[in-house]
């Protein structure tokens, strides 16, 4: 038999163990003091995460005592915190950083050829395939072959479900080498913010002069709920591909993307319309 003592103990060690608290608070950019948009929080190498709001404000609950948050934005330092020590509804300084990148002069003359499609597109609307997760932050990717240099007009995606008023998602571009995915290319955030509607859906991407060439990762990232459905009514239009094949999906920002196991042969309906160099 237990003695009371030894029981208190456990009991103690136990709560301990199992600790969980809810962490919230503001994200400021450190030298303005102004508020940090959509800024990636996980736990690293785990599923729980978030994406603050407009305002910089964020909110996660049932959070183990022992883990430690990363923040991570385009334009800031990443910064990360241990949850024991963070205090509920604080305000929390992101460092700014500045991106060094070799200015491009794009002239007609370079890339004047026909626009050409990159990436996969159904004639008619085909199966679908939903994000899997309802949680701020989740993304989900194609790979896309480029095979010389490319200026990219748009990015584009079908939905063939949609349910609820609004939607808000990130576009991401991933670089792809050797069987890895690495970081985002991208310097600044590309949002796509629009009513929930099936069909095609069209991002300029004229105003970044991107050019891209070689492999990369199209994601689009879910970072809002506008109307307490989430993502459970949107689903991608997808297509059987013969290389580079494969659903790629990830929990949040502090997480590895992983190959869909199963269907291994769909891949999501994003392409990317361009002119190539001559």
């Amino acid at each position: 038999m237990k003695t009371p003592l030894l029981s208190l103990l456990l009991l103690i060690f136990s709560n301990a163990l199992f600790a969980q608290t809810t962490v919230s608070g503001l994200l400021l950019d450190a030298t303005s003091k102004a508020p940090v948009p959509y800024v990636n929080i996980g736990v690293k190498n785990e599923s729980l995460g978030t994406v603050s709001d407009k305002d910089g404000a964020f909110l996660l609950k049932n959070i183990p005592t022992e883990k430690t948050l990363t923040f991570s934005s385009i334009g800031y330092q990443s910064l990360d915190l241990k949850v024991a020590e963070m205090a509920e509804g604080q305000s929390i300084e992101l460092t700014p950083v500045e991106y060094k990148i070799e200015e491009v002069e794009i002239k007609a003359t370079r890339f004047n050829g026909a626009e050409k499609q990159f990436g996969l597109k159904n004639k008619t609307r085909g199966p679908s395939i939903a994000y899997g997760n309802p949680q701020l932050g989740t993304e989900m990717g194609a790979l896309i072959a480029i095979d010389k240099p490319t200026y990219i007009k748009s990015a584009n995606f079908v939905l063939n479900h949609a349910k609820g008023d609004s939607l808000l998602m990130r576009l991401k571009i991933y670089d792809y080498q050797d069987g890895i995915i690495g970081e985002n290319i991208l310097t600044e955030n590309i949002l796509i913010q629009e009513k929930q509607r099936k069909g095609l859906f069209t991002v300029d991407m004229t105003p970044y002069h991107l050019i891209l060439e070689g492999h990369v990762l199209f994601a689009l990232e879910w970072i809002r709920n506008f109307d307490e459905q989430g993502n459970k009514g949107i689903t991608f239009d997808v297509k059987k591909g013969k290389k580079l094949k494969g659903v790629y999906l990830r929990a949040n920002s502090q997480t590895d993307f992983f190959k869909m196991p199963f269907k291994s042969k769909w891949t999501p309906c994003f392409f990317f319309i361009g002119k190539q160099s001559e």
